[in-house]
């Protein structure tokens, strides 16, 4: 009978002690997905505030391709039109000519520089709204507990 009572009380014993260490591993478990959702929330605050920021500059830098696309057209056809009175012309009309195409080259590389930065801009828009929508996904599984 004592080996009876011996047995029961120590298995008692060892469900208790089971039982108030899994509320330990919880606290734990809880504040380490915690300590992770405030790191993820850091992260989406700071993707979101470079989102905005591009988002604000982007029409100033359209504006300034567009600009810079015309001027290049306009440098284009001033070219074409010197390299044209060139050809019957004299010495300085083809170094005007010349003049007038390494000016049109300038700009034609101004606006192939300024789209670029647009197109990059856009790209990178593009890549902050995925890296957004993933560290919400991540930050709901964890909340939810999945």
């Amino acid at each position: 009978m004592k080996k009876l009572i011996l047995i029961a009380l120590v298995l008692g014993l060892s469900v208790a002690a089971k039982a108030n260490n899994l509320k330990d591993s919880t606290k734990r478990d809880t504040a380490k997905i915690n300590a992770q959702v405030q790191k993820l929330n850091k992260k989406l605050a700071d993707l979101q505030e470079e989102l905005a920021k591009i988002q604000q500059r982007l029409p100033d830098e359209q504006a300034a391709a567009e600009e810079a696309a015309s001027e290049s057209n306009k440098a284009q056809e001033k070219s074409r039109k010197q390299a044209a009175s060139a050809v019957g012309g004299d010495a300085g009309d083809t170094r005007r000519a010349a003049k007038a195409a390494r000016k049109a080259d300038s700009q034609t590389s101004d606006a192939e520089d300024a789209a670029r930065k647009v197109e990059k801009d856009q790209k990178k828009i593009k890549e902050l709204n995925k890296d957004i929508d993933k560290t919400k996904e991540k930050i709901e599984k964890l909340q939810n507990g999945e």
